[in-house]
């Protein structure tokens, strides 16, 4: 897979806390920056489908011996 390559501005604060960080990971700095972008991404992926979910929500709800109930029926 081909990988492109970006400039980031830190100041010299954020980035020697960046760089405490990726050292306490055991890894370079800019794969943690890498590794810390596609988290966020991925979280907010997460709370996209969340609220998604909500708005669908129908209230049904169903206690665990009524989940069992279910599963065994359609076996």
């Amino acid at each position: 897979r081909s990988m492109c390559e970006i400039a980031v501005m830190f100041d010299e604060g954020e980035m020697a806390l960046i760089q405490v960080h990726a050292d306490a990971a055991g890894v370079p700095f800019s794969e943690f920056v890498r590794r810390a972008a596609l988290e966020k991404v991925e979280d907010m992926a997460d709370i996209e489908a969340y609220g998604k979910a909500l708005d669908e929500d129908d209230d049904a709800r169903y206690s665990m011996d009524d989940v069992m109930r279910m599963a065994m029926w359609n076996n």
